[in-house]
């Protein structure tokens, strides 16, 4: 059941995040003055698999979390992007690798609670390494490349715990499994 908004504040806006405090009523009448939403742009993230069966991963820094993550391919869909269109620009960028094989998986939602963006997932089969990372300014970005079955093992053992990352590689696995 919905809830209704009775007041809404702006206190962050830019390009890359809005943050609102809202006033809200409930279904049951009960009202919240301070429920907080975050609006960021969407991603698009892509399983990346080669001829081979193994998963191209990138192991990241995240301020946010103070540690390495280990995850997919991922980046923001730009104004007037496609989010497939993102994922391929995304694969290259950040690991030289690109597919002919696509496959959409639908999209995610991060932190249901406060997050208001979508998470695009794609899978690439075939992957062929063509040229040298292209990062942004601001990343640093180290490729891992391991066998599927490793990186599902590593999904169940939690060392793989980005939330969309994790589900894009199970749904991979089942997908490719049959």
């Amino acid at each position: 059941m919905a809830w209704k908004t009775i007041n809404s504040e702006t206190i962050v806006s830019d390009k890359y995040c809005t943050v609102k405090r809202n006033q809200v009523q409930l279904p049951d009448g009960a009202e919240i003055n301070d429920f907080y939403t975050v609006t960021i742009p969407d991603a698009a993230l892509v399983v990346a698999i080669t001829s081979d069966s193994h998963i191209i991963l990138k192991r990241e820094y995240r301020f946010a979390c103070g540690e390495d993550i280990l995850e997919c391919p991922a980046g923001m869909v730009e104004s007037g992007e496609d989010p497939l269109t993102t994922a391929k620009r995304e694969l290259l960028e950040e690991t030289g690798y690109v597919s002919d094989q696509w496959t959409w998986f639908g999209a995610t939602r991060e932190s249901t609670s406060k997050l208001t963006n979508r998470m695009w997932l794609f899978m690439a089969r075939d992957c062929k390494k063509v040229s040298d990372q292209r990062l942004d300014r601001n990343e640093q970005v180290e490729v891992i490349r391991i066998p599927l079955a490793e990186a599902v093992e590593m999904v169940m053992e939690n060392q793989i715990n980005a939330n969309s990352s994790a589900h894009a590689i199970l749904k991979a696995e089942k997908l490719l499994r049959g």
